[in-house]
């Protein structure tokens, strides 16, 4: 009796461990998820908070040019001209990098020769010949289509033939013959549709197009595509095309703003701004989207020193 009795002991001591491991298991699971959630809601207000302050700053961005325009009506040609060097600065405690670009600084997809797209493309370190085909490619996209000439290029590996109309979008590229994913992403700071020139201004190409255009070597633009600040270029020097230089005053400018708050989370926001250079209206927002990151390691040492920065 007493064997029995210490059996039916033993399986109850079992079962009562189990069942405490069952509801420690339970307890567990629901603690992971309660933190997961957490985190994830924490996350969540954290890129909304950055989303926010991007869209201020690009507002504030806005303002400068604005102000640059009303007091360049005074006095004509003298516009201040940006390149998209950086600027840090601090917004509602989170670190913002604002980087202004004239879009006259960068080739019009509607308005560049196909010689001017096929020198950004091998500065880049694209072949020659395949850099003239793509170049061939963009032009052949925006033309409108002539009786007796193929609709295509024939061969081509697009799920769609080309547009033959105007580019309404640098983002469209990524749809003409030859044009890779790695290569759409190197040259996209580089393209404008909103410049509506066939040249160049020198002063406020970005500096890797600039040495592409004066034909650097691949090795060199590339490092400036990277890391283009700061850098020793010399804007008069000769080897830039003298027919690249630009005629008449701004048009339109793009506001690159990127922004990392001290947790962590980061936002990259771009507007392009038709300023119509002191001509009708007195502006036009032309286009708003998500940018790609470039100054990421210097939020980063912003977040990390903890030392002050100016307000935007």
């Amino acid at each position: 009796m007493k064997g029995r009795a210490g059996a039916r002991g033993g399986f109850a001591l079992i079962t009562v461990i189990w069942g405490v491991a069952i509801i420690a298991l339970l307890v567990v699971s629901f603690m992971t998820t309660a933190r997961l959630q957490l985190q994830g809601a924490f996350n969540l207000a954290g890129a909304t908070k950055a989303d926010y302050i991007a869209e201020a700053a690009i507002g504030a961005a806005f303002m400068t040019l604005m102000a640059e325009r009303e007091s360049t009506t005074v006095s004509p040609g003298q516009s201040t001209r940006h390149d998209g060097s950086p600027k840090l600065c601090a917004l509602d405690g989170a670190a913002v990098v604002v980087a202004l670009e004239d879009e006259s600084g960068k080739i019009d997809l509607n308005g560049g020769a196909d010689k001017t797209f096929s020198k950004l493309f091998v500065g880049l370190g694209v072949d020659r010949r395949e850099a003239d085909a793509i170049a061939a490619a963009i032009v052949f996209f925006r033309q409108p289509p002539q009786e007796g000439i193929a609709a295509d290029l024939g061969g081509g590996t697009r799920p769609f033939p080309p547009k033959h109309a105007l580019f309404q979008s640098v983002l469209e590229l990524d749809q003409v013959e030859g044009m890779t994913p790695q290569l759409f992403a190197a040259a996209l700071p580089f393209l404008t549709v909103h410049s509506r020139r066939p040249d160049v201004d020198r002063n406020s190409a970005p500096p890797a197009l600039f040495a592409a255009l004066a034909g650097y070597p691949p090795q060199q633009v590339e490092a400036l595509r990277l890391h283009p600040y700061p850098n020793n270029l010399d804007r008069n020097d000769p080897k830039y095309p003298r027919e690249f230089n630009q005629r008449g005053g701004r048009t339109a400018a793009l506001a690159h703003v990127e922004t990392m708050l001290p947790s962590g989370q980061t936002s990259v926001r771009e507007a392009v701004f038709d300023l119509n250079d002191g001509r009708g209206p007195a502006f036009a927002l032309k286009e708003r989207r998500r940018g790609v990151v470039r100054y990421l390691d210097d939020l980063r040492r912003a977040i990390a020193s903890g030392v002050g920065m100016s307000d935007c």
